[in-house]
């Protein structure tokens, strides 16, 4: 009851305002409480050094999926901590306004016209009459395609920790992954201590794209092929899958030739695990942020593809940031 009561106080407090400014708003009030939830006592690890400016750095750096922070998770937080930060990942990865609206939704309550426009204007999505259905799908894929990641993640992390921190350590970076927010709950040094391992660095490079890559793309393509009378795929779809492959094999193709005698990096590795390493790199630079590689001693040319690629980001409508690729290819046939 409290929990409706306080959202009818967020829909009456925004009902008057534009898409972009509820939206804008919503996360402002998501990162007030959840930097108040994580500056709590008990949710605090033992070796918790953090002041309340690094929780609220943290809450800033999750909303919007950006992956820096001040103090690592794993010794900042403890199990109830990282929980919320999980919360905050999967708020900022999918947007306030959806989970107001799965809410509304479930309580068989109409949106108003704002609200559809909001969750419209977050997701670039422009087809009003099934509304309800899309924010349904999206819960949906996003518990699926995150429970998958879990799973199988799962098979590497709790022998590796036992049960409670390797369920724990699953879940945290399928939804870190999914969303491309790119924490972790290893510490400062991310995922380098799993640089090689196939599993691990499949799966999670699997999860960002399939965040990175937008709903309205998976849905068209489960439209597509999940029925008998096949239509063609939307030009968006098309554009958006043209230019995630482009971008990622040219990232990997680049990586790979310029960083393959680097001892500070792959030099030391076989060929199949440079190309994994390189491919993974790609992929978790362009939206993500999780490392298997020193960045300190990437050359330097490197380092400036990479830059490149955080700038592009994922396409419209997904969980990555960036300006998004699609958006930037528009603005140039615009100026052409």
């Amino acid at each position: 009851m409290l929990f409706k009561s306080f959202l009818e106080k967020i829909k009456t407090t925004l009902s008057r305002l534009s898409p972009a400014r509820r939206i804008f708003l919503s996360f402002a009030l998501v990162i007030f409480l959840g930097s108040l939830l994580l500056s709590l006592p008990f949710v605090q690890a033992t070796t918790s050094q953090a002041t309340y400016f690094d929780h609220l750095f943290t809450t800033v750096s999750m909303v919007c999926v950006t992956g820096l922070f001040t103090q690592p998770v794993a010794s900042t937080y403890n199990m109830w901590g990282q929980l919320i930060c999980m919360l905050l990942i999967q708020i900022g990865g999918l947007g306030l306004m959806t989970f107001i609206g799965i809410f509304y939704i479930q309580g068989k309550q109409k949106l108003s016209l704002r609200g559809r426009e909001t969750i419209q204007e977050s997701f670039g999505y422009g087809e009003t009459q099934s509304l309800k259905d899309f924010i349904r799908s999206i819960f949906l894929t996003t518990f699926l395609v995150e429970g998958i990641g879990a799973f199988l993640l799962s098979f590497r992390f709790i022998p590796e920790f036992g049960w409670g921190r390797g369920m724990l350590t699953s879940i945290f970076l399928a939804i870190s992954a999914f969303c491309n927010a790119g924490f972790d709950n290893f510490g400062s040094t991310s995922l380098l201590a799993f640089q090689t391992d196939p599993l691990i660095n499949l799966v999670i490079a699997g999860l960002i794209i399939t965040g990175g890559l937008g709903f309205m793309v998976w849905f068209d393509l489960a439209t597509q092929f999940g029925k008998k009378k096949k239509r063609r795929l939307r030009f968006h779809t098309k554009l958006v899958l043209f230019l995630t492959a482009g971008i990622l094999l040219f990232g990997t193709v680049s990586t790979l030739f310029i960083e393959w005698n680097n001892p500070g990096t792959i030099e030391n590795l076989s060929a199949p695990e440079k190309l994994l390493v390189s491919f993974f790199q790609t992929v978790s630079m362009r939206t993500a942020g999780f490392a298997s590689i020193d960045y300190t001693q990437a050359r330097p040319v490197t380092l400036f593809i990479y830059i490149l690629q955080m700038f592009l980001g994922g396409a419209p409508g997904g969980t990555a940031g960036g300006t998004q690729d699609y958006d930037l290819l528009c603005l140039v046939g615009l100026r052409s």
